[in-house]
């Protein structure tokens, strides 16, 4: 590709998937599973998955971010400069560690009584944060149309808590917990039903947006990463969980094999990564010019 035909022809990004661009599409996915863990967790009265997920946000997803920029040890000036203001990567870090550094203390006060729950609420509400910050950063990237739509937040929400319900549901099912676990399941429900749907509007959605739109979802549903989306995403991600919801709907959660429960927990969070790798692969910017366009100013440039 010349170096010009980024202004007339639809151009995929590859900052933020490709090579260390995998660094941070791994990033946040673990700092917004481990966010909803602790999230969903805290409303459950469940430290253990608490716990876990305040790891999964902070030595997953915060440690391939850290990488992710570079220089690990100047992050602290995105955070703490004026960026915030302008830069949603900024005020996510500034999110993250709030939740992070919350989280901990209400951590290190239910060993040895119970948090204040102004305390709790607090550290849930920075987590919200963190879970929505990656769509907004997306978001705010004009030029790519399958990024630039409102839908993309609530997407990230959806999917970022339904992980977090699902990691939740596995750690309640290992410690043999029954009664709440029943509870989360329900939840699950909500969610994946909300995930489905979600995603079917989002691309939809898209589509009518621009012509990029349409080529963007076109590459996922018929082009090259096709296979990722109706096999991995839609396949293993939507259908087996969705099999095993119903399962537990009429034959209840104690009925429903252990084997087949963690299975369809796999799957659900491989499907959750898989959509966000293809929300950053097939993203294209838009063409600064048309084709036609630049192929005249072409023309009479040779001439």
């Amino acid at each position: 590709m010349q170096s010009y035909d980024w202004m007339v022809k639809n151009t995929p990004q590859l900052e933020w998937i490709e090579r260390r661009g995998i660094l941070l599409w791994l990033a946040f996915f673990f700092i917004e599973l481990g966010a909803g863990m602790f999230c969903v967790a805290s409303f459950f009265k469940s430290p253990i998955a608490m716990a876990a997920g305040w790891l999964v946000c902070a030595v997953l997803g915060g440690g391939l971010h850290l990488i992710f920029l570079g220089r690990p040890s100047r992050f602290w000036r995105m955070v703490f400069s004026s960026g915030w203001q302008t830069s949603w990567i900024s005020r996510g870090l500034m999110f993250v560690s709030l939740f992070l550094v919350l989280g901990l203390v209400c951590l290190l006060l239910t060993l040895w009584s119970a948090s204040p729950l102004a305390l709790i609420i607090a550290a849930d509400v920075f987590a919200f944060l963190t879970v929505i910050y990656g769509g907004f950063a997306m978001n705010y990237v004009n030029g790519i149309p399958l990024w630039n739509t409102a839908l993309l937040p609530v997407l990230f929400v959806i999917s970022g808590f339904w992980g977090g319900d699902e990691a939740t549901l596995g750690i309640n099912l290992a410690r043999g917990d029954l009664g709440t676990s029943g509870n989360i399941e329900q939840l699950i429900r909500i969610f994946l039903i909300g995930f489905i749907l979600i995603i079917l509007i989002y691309l939809l959605s898209v589509t009518y947006t621009s012509s990029t739109g349409r080529a963007s979802v076109k590459l996922i549903i018929q082009g090259k990463w096709s296979r990722l989306f109706w096999v991995v995403v839609v396949g293993i991600g939507m259908l087996v969980p969705l099999m095993a919801v119903i399962s537990s709907y009429f034959n209840g959660l104690g009925a429903t094999t252990a084997i087949f429960l963690y299975g369809a927990i796999f799957c659900g969070l491989i499907g959750d990564l898989a959509v966000r790798n293809l929300i950053l692969r097939c993203g294209m910017y838009r063409p600064l010019i048309s084709a036609s366009t630049g192929s005249t100013s072409s023309t009479n440039s040779k001439s």
